[in-house]
């Protein structure tokens, strides 16, 4: 009997080892997946990054919910080509930034950014060591994309904004009220002529900062499409801007309604945007005029 019972007791302590084997496994395996689900943004914490399926890619969104009592709705953030959705500088402090002022924020990873082309020299034209010889034909430049290529590679890049905007209705559903869309630089651009084409849902505000586009057609083009867009508009220069930005500071203002503050606002700032002051004053600029477009009396 005493031998049964010892048995019975080793079989019963066995089963409960591998029980407890198998589920330190599993817990284990499970937290593995969880912290390597979105190894981009493991710094973040889980419930804030939304993987959402663009065409056939994987894209994340990033969200952040209002923190205090206001809630005035939701900031889309659209950064430049190549970037993620939290750049850090300017993105990522207006992401974490603005819902403390009422404004949920959404950040989108914007499309991919168009490979330059290079100087290319063929390799039977590399001189020789000591040989002292320069001949002006042998750094060419590889041809630049033709008309053609460039209007595929914008279809790509607009298809794939379209289809990352049309997923926010859905994840934007717990914060109810107004959108602000933000964009940076040449993503500025994008919104500015695919807004122009009805290729985007309007925003109750738009924030543009150092708006400009790849291209010197598609640049100098910017200020007409601006202003035809219906919308509030905050348009916010640097100092620092890229120089296509730059280049049409001037006609962007005066080519948008004169003497509608609350139509459109041009805001030059002497700030470089890579010091965090300047961060603050974006942030406060934003916010004043989302004040003054909802209350405007």
């Amino acid at each position: 009997m005493k031998v049964s019972q010892t048995l019975h007791f080793f079989s019963l302590s066995s089963l409960l080892i591998g029980f407890m084997l198998l589920s330190t496994f599993s817990i284990n395996s499970w937290a593995a997946e969880q912290v390597t689900s979105h190894p981009k943004y493991n710094y973040l914490e889980s419930e804030e990054v939304i993987l959402i399926e663009v065409g056939k890619q994987k894209s994340e969104v990033l969200v952040r919910s209002w923190v205090g009592k206001k809630e005035l709705g939701a900031a889309i953030l659209f950064s430049n080509p190549g970037m993620n959705a939290d750049s850090a500088g300017l993105q990522a402090f207006l992401r974490r930034e603005l819902p403390h002022t009422g404004w949920a924020t959404i950040a989108i990873t914007p499309p991919k950014k168009v490979s330059r082309l290079n100087f290319s020299t063929s390799p039977e034209n590399i001189s020789k060591a000591g040989e002292g010889k320069f001949n002006p034909n042998n750094a060419e430049r590889t041809p630049q994309y033709s008309k053609a290529q460039w209007e595929k590679i914008r279809e790509k890049q607009e298809t794939f904004i379209t289809n990352t905007m049309n997923k926010l209705d859905e994840i934007g559903t717990p914060y109810p009220g107004k959108r602000i869309l933000i964009a940076t630089n040449q993503g500025a651009g994008f919104v500015i002529s695919m807004l122009s084409k009805n290729m985007l849902a309007k925003p109750d505000i738009l924030v543009l900062i150092n708006p400009f586009m790849g291209t010197t057609h598609e640049n100098l083009g910017l200020p007409k499409l601006l202003a035809t867009l219906d919308i509030p508009v905050l348009d916010i220069q640097s100092a620092d801007g890229h120089v296509a930005s730059q280049k049409t500071t001037t006609d962007r203002r005066l080519l948008s309604p004169q003497n509608e503050p609350y139509r459109y606002r041009q805001q030059l700032m002497l700030l470089n945007l890579d010091h965090a002051e300047a961060w603050q004053t974006c942030l406060d600029l934003i916010e004043g005029f989302a004040h003054r477009v909802n209350n405007p009396y």
